[in-house]
């Protein structure tokens, strides 16, 4: 107990003085009572005294003990976090984002360039749509005796086959004569067309009028 009645404001003061935790007004205040109190000036010596000869006997104690292998024991018996999924790839993107930008936006580029090429070039050698394809290959061709068309058939160098419908009535209109009773039948297999074409009409002579 401190003798004089001023003392016991600033005792409970003292070890945190020695250890550095008053704030500095409170430690102004401190060491000015300090240099006009011998009894707290004395308490604040043998709180020194005390916590060096604490210090000493704790560092002779860790010095018998071997810590040598003391981090690895540590980390061992510590168990790391794992993140869910979708943090982990949150945070692997985020990371090949800040750190491996160029690379990236350089492959994404690369891929986008190797499939414009890629495409064109495999897609070229399939067969259009259209003539010469197998979705498209004629079987029959039939003209009943009363339709106002008539198929006109070519053939290609290379055994292909185009087929037109052509107007019997426009025909007549320019000055040619068609057989509308006749049936035309056009047969092609899938190697060797067979076609059957109706016979060219022929020409009829032009006739001159008088003037």
């Amino acid at each position: 107990m401190a003798g004089n009645p001023a003392c016991t404001r600033y005792v409970p003061l003292l070890s945190p003085y020695i250890d550095g935790e008053l704030s500095p007004a409170e430690r102004v205040t401190l060491e000015r009572h300090l240099a006009a109190c011998r009894d707290c000036t004395g308490r604040t010596a043998d709180l020194r005294a005390e916590s060096a000869l604490v210090r000493v006997g704790l560092e002779m104690a860790a010095d018998e003990v071997d810590f040598k292998d003391f981090a690895q024991k540590v980390m061992a018996r510590v168990t790391p976090e794992r993140p869910p999924l979708l943090e982990r790839v949150r945070l692997s993107f985020s990371e090949m984002m800040r750190y491996q930008r160029t690379a990236f936006v350089s492959s994404l580029a690369t891929a986008a360039v190797v499939l414009l090429v890629a495409i064109p070039l495999l897609t070229r050698g399939r067969a259009p749509v259209g003539y010469a394809s197998e979705r498209m290959m004629v079987q029959a061709v039939r003209a009943s005796s009363g339709a106002q068309v008539a198929p006109v058939v070519m053939e290609a160098e290379d055994g292909n086959a185009i087929i037109w419908l052509v107007d019997e009535q426009k025909v007549k209109k320019d000055g040619k004569s068609t057989d509308e009773s006749t049936s035309d039948e056009l047969e092609m297999d899938g190697d060797a067309p067979a076609l059957k074409a109706r016979p060219k009409p022929k020409p009829q002579p032009q006739q001159g009028g008088e003037l």
